[in-house]
């Protein structure tokens, strides 16, 4: 038996890649409502990989994971779009800024090539190809795109179903002295658990069952990424993103859009204390002074709140880790640090964590 903690993208398709191994597998949920923490708030984009260095973690999980996600869209007819992703230099202030960005462009678009992502290319003056796209050089990247996410968990969950996986919701699993515990959350009723494994797929609170081990060595900090709704999209279904800022894991607001027909101007990154903390705390003032240095096309007010969502940064004794953590201790697997591109890698975090297990998961 083997019980997953966490019913996001992760966590489900653990559930259903162990469960098609033949395995039999339970599912706890702390929410009523799945899909409420990381998987159902955040932009739906299905990533490339180039952010990444190439022997890390999120380079391999998000290029295979975009392969695995593809076929599992189509057999279950998710919405989805392979509409390509714009990454360009921006309005620049100086000359010495301008010289800064192309060079960081051209490297980012290096480590693209030795990853080998399909069709990369350098363009320069990308208005002339995407009208209202501001700046000199920008890489165009056709592999990305976008994934209608509530669609995308439905038919996880319902596949889960499908090959025997049970889910347990509005339970809260906890470690007490070395012995693990569920405890219904409506009437703090609490039992044993006993399983051949546990898959920690908690996201911000994957650091909990931790803390409860004994193990203080990692942290979870919870970072928070606003989205400023658009009043109308682009001419043209296509993302539009800023270089990524070298010092953070955070890509940047950038321009995206759902395949309902709303248009995204974000995430931005602010660090609060609670992995609860949801609410819009940035001006809408503010906001338009990042979109207006990527895109010639909107006005201060056709930004409105939307929403929120919280990214699971992980530090190690105090330092900062960007990479995803697979971290195993007895019969425990701990996914840590799974954020952006969570949601592109998910399927492979699963395969790979069935791999280390030694089960048979199907390809």
């Amino acid at each position: 038996m083997i019980i997953v903690v966490g019913s996001g993208i992760i966590g489900s398709w653990t559930a259903y890649l162990f469960a098609k191994a033949g395995e039999e597998v339970y599912i706890i949920e702390q929410s009523q409502n799945a899909g409420d923490g990381i998987s159902g708030r955040n932009s739906g984009v299905l990533h490339s990989g180039i952010y990444y260095d190439t022997d890390s973690l999120k380079s391999k999980m998000c290029i295979r994971g975009y392969e695995m996600a593809l076929p599992f869209f189509q057999s279950n007819n998710i919405p989805y779009s392979i509409c390509g992703k714009v990454i360009t230099t921006g309005s620049s202030e100086t000359k010495e800024e301008e010289i800064d960005k192309i060079s960081s462009l051209e490297k980012l678009y290096e480590n693209g090539k030795s990853l080998g992502i399909p069709n990369l290319e350098i363009v320069k003056n990308p208005e002339r190809r995407w009208e209202h796209v501001l700046g000199s050089h920008s890489i165009w990247i056709p592999k990305t795109g976008v994934v209608d996410v509530p669609m995308y968990l439905k038919a996880l969950w319902k596949s889960c179903e499908s090959v025997g996986v049970q889910f347990l919701k509005n339970k809260k699993v906890s470690i007490e002295n070395g012995t693990v515990f569920c405890t219904d959350r409506r009437t703090e009723e609490k039992e044993e658990l006993e399983s051949t494994f546990f898959i920690n797929a908690g996201g911000l609170y994957s650091d909990d069952l931790l803390i409860q081990s004994g193990n203080l060595d990692f942290q979870i900090r919870p970072n928070k990424g606003e989205y400023f709704r658009l009043k109308k999209p682009l001419p043209y279904q296509t993302l539009v993103y800023p270089l990524p800022m070298k010092s953070s894991t955070a890509l940047g607001v950038h321009y995206t859009f759902h395949l309902g027909g709303d248009a995204y101007a974000g995430p931005n990154s602010n660090w609060v204390e609670s992995k609860e903390d949801y609410k819009i705390q940035t001006p809408g003032s503010e906001y338009f002074q990042s979109l207006k240095k990527i895109l010639d096309f909107y006005k201060e007010d056709d930004l409105t709140e939307g929403y929120v969502g919280l990214r699971p940064r992980l530090f190690y004794n105090g330092e900062a880790i960007k990479d995803f953590v697979i971290h195993r201790e007895s019969n425990w697997i701990h996914l840590l640090g799974m954020e952006s591109p969570g949601l592109t890698s998910a399927p492979a975090i699963a395969e790979e964590v069935g791999n280390q297990l030694g089960l048979k998961i199907l390809k």
